[in-house]
This record gives structure tokens, C-alpha cells and sequence, in this order.
């Protein structure tokens, strides 16, 4: 997974969205993307309290590593005070690629950027998503290139807020992965949006599947209001087209 979730970082850091008039699905994609090309500074010295549940089911090995991920002016990612309990397997070779991967320096990570350049986008209806009305957009790679994927973006249909970016890529970025979908769920902290919720599936050609699940909640107070479910919990998946302390052992 190491050359995998660097593509992935870009979508990650959105501004804020508010609007007091109702939206049109064309206006609410032109909001998300004219405000998601100006960074978020309202993030800055952001904490938030992060979990990551790894597993490879077909080698029956799992961990969980737990502590806090803090977002600088600049858009760097650090993770500090980590803590590791499950199979050594899975913090090597698993949790420690995400955590690589997402530290990454974000300025060398912009070519796969949510664009138009990059992708087309299709209206495709007006969904229900935890109690909130979504306006629903098919996208489509313009080019076929590792990191690039086709899927789904739900924007909050009153806010152009984003709600969920789903996909699959659509060229596999190393030769020992066959697929790779990711669902990204995110939260309204404030004048910030950032991660609640991140699942990775990948199919991997030596062992089999391997599994991920990340959630991030504000250090301060419950205040993300997606209704999604609480950190450790199941929820609900997308519709989707066919297709430190360390406790470890070995």
C-alpha cells in the first residue's frame, strides 16, 4: 500500500461550504470545486484523536494502533503518541504504509486532484445520506493513470458541504495489487471539513484481501455532526458497482 494512499491524501482537505439559499446540484459542484482549490487554513493546529483497525483476513492477523494526527498551517500531516496492540504483520506492513503515505509531503501530491481537469462529473440523483439530502455526481477519470479512480462524490445539497467520496482505482498502482477501493467519509468541524471515516479494501495478489478502517474524532468534543455511528462502529456502505506503545506480536 505504500505507493497507494499518497494519491489519495488530495482529497482529503476541503474548506468550508454555507450558503442561505437553496442549490441547484450544478451550483453546489461549482461551490465544492472553486472552494476546494483554496486550501484550509481554518485547519490549522487541528488535532484529532485517530484509530486504525488493519486485518488480513485470509492470514488471520488484525491490530489496532490509536492516537492523534495534527494537520499544520502548511497542510502536513504528523502523527504523534501512537499506540499498537494486535500482529506485527499488520503495523509493518499495513498501518506503518498509511501513516507514510499520509505524512507525505502534500505539495508533491496535487496530479490527482478532484478537478475537472481530472475528471468528468455526471449528476446522477438527489440521495438520503444519515438524514441529510445529497446530491449525488458519477465520476469518470479523464485519463487512466495510478491514483485515479471512477466513483461517487456526495455534496450536501443545502451547503455543497462534502459528504462521501467513494471509488475505485482504475489502474493498479503496483504490480502485488489487483484492486483498491477506499470509502471516505467526512465531518464539519467548525470552518473545517476533514476525515470522520476512511475504509480501504484492497485485493492484494500474496495474501489475499487486506482490510482498513480509520476514524478521527476532534480531541475537544463530539462536535462533527454526520450521524454516521461513533469511532469502532459499523455503518453504512455506499452503494457500489459490481466488481509507539507497542503491544504487538508476531
Amino acid at each position: 500500500m505504500s505507493h497507494i494512499f499518497a494519491k489519495l491524501t488530495p482529497m482529503l482537505l476541503f474548506p468550508a461550504f454555507c450558503t442561505a439559499q437553496p442549490l441547484t446540484a450544478s451550483e453546489a459542484l461549482d461551490r465544492y470545486l472553486a472552494r476546494s482549490r483554496d486550501g484550509q487554513s481554518e485547519c490549522s493546529g487541528l488535532v484529532l484523536a485517530v484509530q486504525i483497525d488493519a486485518s488480513l483476513p485470509h492470514l488471520k492477523k488484525q491490530g489496532t494502533m490509536s492516537g492523534f494526527r495534527q494537520v499544520s498551517g502548511t497542510g502536513r500531516i504528523a502523527y504523534r503518541d501512537l499506540q499498537f496492540t494486535g500482529d506485527n504483520v499488520i503495523k509493518t506492513h499495513v498501518i506503518a504504509r498509511f501513516i507514510a503515505n499520509d505524512t507525505a509531503p502534500p505539495e508533491g501530491k496535487a496530479s490527482a486532484n478532484v478537478t475537472r481537469e481530472n475528471y468528468s462529473f455526471v449528476f446522477e440523483s438527489t440521495s438520503d445520506y444519515n438524514g441529510l439530502s445529497a446530491f449525488v455526481f458519477r465520476l469518470q477519470p479523464r485519463r487512466k493513470r495510478a491514483g485515479f479512480f471512477q466513483g461517487e462524490l456526495w455534496l450536501d445539497a443545502n451547503t455543497a458541504a462534502p459528504l462521501r467520496l467513494w471509488g475505485d482505482f482504475v489502474k493498479s498502482p503496483s504490480i502485488f495489487v489487483r484492486t483498491f477501493r477506499f470509502v471516505l467519509d467526512y465531518q464539519g468541524l467548525h470552518e473545517c471539513f476533514q476525515p470522520l471515516r476512511l475504509i480501504l479494501d484492497v485485493q492484494t495478489r500474496i495474501v489475499g484481501e487486506a482490510e482498513a478502517t480509520v476514524w478521527m474524532r476532534p480531541t475537544d468534543s463530539p462536535r462533527a455532526a454526520t450521524g454516521i455511528g461513533e469511532m469502532g462502529t459499523k455503518a453504512a456502505e455506499p452503494d457500489a458497482p459490481a466488481r509507539a506503545t507497542d503491544n504487538s506480536k508476531d
